[in-house]
């Protein structure tokens, strides 16, 4: 197979510094298209990095047969509008996370996904961290090998901080979207505003902390409450498996360092994994075992890769041999609802 002929539906802020230069450098695939409704941002951007074919829309993406794969950098709640009738038409997409505004949207989009056969993948981009996947080596031989006895507790928290650290500047041109024919948000219609508004602040923070807990730590989880703040990031939500407590939590503090942490514990030890900030290309997360029989500490240091390079290089490695994405479709239809059941639990303080 040749390379990947890749076409982007969306090319502003993230769509530019955290991913079109990733599959424009990417030897395994070619960006052939992109597809933005702003005329002079489609314009410029194109003319930089040299891609031939301009449209208006994703649908006008669809239509073309050259292009095999589409990255549609998009605010989660237009994932669906964008991604379905790319999905219909035989592309295989990817969408940022979360992968829909709901899990009946989501539902629709795996369906619409598994029709051609193509592959659906959401951004949870710290599934390939190679820090990560260092803690996920040593935490998959502790569960088979009992080394630090059973698990006790998984801890994931997130207070924010400095995520764009110091981020390549994208062309901007400050030409507003116009507005989306067909376009209407689909969030749990029995949400009210308030709550759904809410929803979409938690899911578009937190839903990497419960996708990486879901990635670090194999039992199924079940939600059994929460504590949520209208429209605010202050939130601690309380899930178990196996009678294994799991701890989801985290507020938005002003800071210069990125401040996220998972941790598991295990009877004789734990493992812990520091993730960086999302926009540092140099780092990797930094993971610590702590033996408590031996008494001695471990740290691993990831080789730096930049997680959403290392991203953009597994969805090209998915299409080019036929495999799932890790972060697919229907992995991540599990985050959504257990998001959704989060507010049907919580408690509003």
């Amino acid at each position: 197979m040749g390379k990947v002929r890749v076409g982007f539906a969306g090319v502003g802020f993230m769509g530019q510094v955290a991913h079109l230069r990733n599959y424009v450098r990417n030897p395994e695939c070619e960006v052939v298209a992109l597809a933005e409704p702003r005329p002079e941002l489609a314009r410029r951007v194109a003319a930089k990095y040299g891609i031939e074919k301009v449209y208006r829309n994703h649908h006008e993406l669809a239509e073309d047969p050259d292009v095999e794969a589409v990255v549609a950098s998009q605010p989660h709640l237009m994932n669906g509008y964008i991604a379905l009738p790319l999905l219909k038409a035989g592309k295989h997409v990817f969408v940022e996370k979360p992968v829909a505004g709901s899990v009946a949207e989501a539902e629709d989009m795996v369906a619409a996904a598994a029709g051609p056969g193509v592959m659906l993948m959401a951004g949870f981009m710290k599934r390939y961290d190679r820090g990560v996947n260092l803690a996920k080596e040593r935490l998959d031989a502790a569960y088979a090998s009992r080394l630090f006895g059973a698990t006790q507790l998984v801890n994931a928290w997130c207070m924010g901080g400095d995520w764009l650290r110091n981020v390549e500047r994208p062309i901007m041109t400050g030409e507003l979207v116009p507005p989306q024919p067909g376009f209407a948000p689909r969030n749990p219609d029995w949400m009210s505003p308030p709550q759904q508004a809410t929803f979409n602040t938690y899911m578009n923070i937190f839903a990497h902390n419960l996708n990486l807990v879901r990635y670090l730590f194999p039992g199924k989880l079940t939600v059994r409450s929460a504590l949520l703040r209208e429209g605010m990031l202050n939130q601690s939500t309380q899930l178990e498996s196996g009678g294994v407590l799991v701890n989801l939590y985290g507020v938005s503090v002003q800071s210069e360092w990125w401040l996220e942490k998972t941790e598991v514990f295990f009877e004789r030890g734990w493992v812990r994994v520091d993730t960086p900030s999302p926009m540092s290309e140099q780092d990797a997360a930094r993971v610590e075992v702590y033996n408590g029989q031996t008494r001695t500490t471990e740290i691993l240091n990831g080789e730096p890769c930049w997680a959403f390079r290392a991203q953009a290089e597994h969805f090209i490695d998915c299409i080019k041999n036929r495999k799932a994405p890790c972060s697919n479709g229907e992995d991540c239809l599990e985050d959504m609802r257990l998001m959704e059941d989060v507010f049907r639990k919580a408690q509003w303080v």
